[in-house]
């Protein structure tokens, strides 16, 4: 399955891409709202909340399918509300658990 990535440093998203791989699918990364909004639509995707374009949080409400959105501080209530928010970093255990839920 393809699985989204929108993550602008590049060793956080090497290391998630390699996790994802690990675990049998097909990563597509980008590094900026502007990347992820060019490439093809896939059925999740994890988006950093905090990116050099624009908040992450506008992205994850438009794209389809699961979206899991990342941030590296605790989310506040109204965001929780709207996304399913997950706290970086992220467990390569805790995205096997994501993955394996279709």
């Amino acid at each position: 399955m393809k699985v989204l990535i929108v993550e602008d440093d590049p060793a956080q998203r090497r290391v998630f891409a390699l996790v994802v791989r690990n675990l049998g699918h097909d990563p597509v990364e980008c590094a900026s709202l502007a990347e992820a909004r060019r490439a093809d639509a896939c059925p999740i995707s994890f988006v950093d909340r905090r990116l050099p374009d624009g908040d992450g949080a506008e992205l994850a409400g438009e794209l389809g399918g699961r979206v899991y959105l990342l941030t590296g501080e605790e989310p506040d209530a109204q965001l929780a509300e709207r996304f399913d928010v997950l706290v970086k970093p992220v467990r390569p255990a805790q995205l096997e658990r994501l993955l394996a839920v279709r």
